[in-house]
C-alpha cells in the first residue's frame, strides 16, 4: 500500500533527465501526495555546482518539470516548492517518507539527523539505483551541461580509450582490430616513438554499437539495482562478466 503521509524529494532538476525521472516514479509509486522542494537560484548562490553558470532559471525549471509532472501524472497530488536551504519540507510534519539517489543516500540521513534535532521522528529513505548513461556512468545534470550526453543517457561527445601493447612488434595488429571494431573511430599515436599506448577516440552519437562475433550489440542507458557504492561496484562486475561471457571477440588469426 501506497504511504498516507507525503513522499517528498528535493533537487534543482536541471535539464530534467531519466535519473530526475526514476526519483519521481519512485515517489508517485510511494506515496499518495508527492512534495518536490526545488531550488532557488538564491540556494544555488551558496551552493556552487560544476557549470554553474548554465544551470538554468528556477522559472524554466519549474516550467518543465510541472510539464512533465502533468504528462504523466495528471491524476495525481504533487507540489513544488521553492526551497533555498539543504531541508526544504523535509523536516516539517506528515512527511511519510523521503526520496533519494544511490549517491545522495548521506543528505538523506542529515535530514533525519535535523528532525530527531528538532524532535521529529526519522522518516525511510527510499533510496532509487544510479541510472547509467551508455558508457556506464551515472547521468547527471552536470554531464548533460558539459555536453557529453544528452538526457536520456545518449552520448553525444567522444570517448577517449587508452589501449596498452607489452610489445611494439603488436601496435599494428592492435591497430587494424580497434578499427574492425570502430571504424569510425580516430587513433591516435601520442607522445615520442617509443610509446606503447594507443588513445583512440570514439565517433561520439553516430557510434552507437560496436561490431562483435554474432552481430552489433546496441548501448543503451543501463539501470542497476544499487543502493551504496559497494553494490553498484558488485553489479557493474557482474554486467561486465555476463558482456564478456556471451559477447567474445574472436581470436585474430595469425
Amino acid at each position: 500500500m501506497r504511504a498516507r503521509g507525503r513522499i517528498v524529494l528535493g533537487g534543482t532538476f536541471d535539464r530534467l533527465h531519466v535519473g530526475h525521472e526514476a526519483l519521481l516514479t519512485t515517489a508517485f509509486r510511494s506515496g499518495r501526495l508527492v512534495g518536490i522542494g526545488l531550488t532557488t537560484g538564491r540556494y544555488l548562490a551558496a551552493h556552487r555546482k560544476p557549470g554553474a553558470e548554465r544551470i538554468q532559471p528556477y522559472s524554466v525549471r519549474r516550467r518543465r518539470l510541472s510539464a512533465w509532472l502533468g504528462a504523466r501524472y495528471p491524476r495525481s497530488r504533487w507540489t513544488i516548492t521553492p526551497i533555498s536551504d539543504p531541508f526544504g519540507g523535509s523536516i516539517g510534519p506528515g512527511v511519510a517518507g523521503l526520496v533519494v539517489s544511490a549517491d545522495t543516500v548521506a543528505g538523506g540521513r542529515a535530514v533525519n539527523a535535523e528532525r530527531a534535532r528538532r524532535g521529529r521522528r526519522p522518516v525511510p529513505l527510499l533510496v532509487v539505483p544510479l541510472v547509467l548513461a551508455d558508457d556506464l556512468r551515472p547521468v547527471s545534470s552536470r554531464r548533460i551541461r558539459a555536453g557529453e550526453i544528452d538526457r536520456d543517457g545518449r552520448r553525444r561527445s567522444s570517448l577517449r580509450v587508452g589501449v596498452a601493447v607489452t610489445r611494439r612488434a603488436d601496435r599494428p595488429a592492435v591497430v587494424r582490430a580497434v578499427r574492425a571494431a570502430f571504424p569510425r573511430a580516430r587513433i591516435v599515436a601520442p607522445g615520442s616513438s617509443a610509446a606503447l599506448v594507443l588513445s583512440v577516440r570514439g565517433a561520439g552519437r553516430s557510434e552507437r554499437s560496436v561490431r562483435l562475433r554474432g552481430g552489433p550489440v546496441a548501448l543503451a542507458p543501463v539501470r542497476l539495482p544499487a543502493a551504496t557504492p559497494d553494490e553498484l561496484t558488485n553489479a557493474l562486475d557482474g554486467l561486465l562478466r555476463r558482456s564478456r561471457g556471451s559477447n567474445r571477440l574472436s581470436r585474430p588469426s595469425r
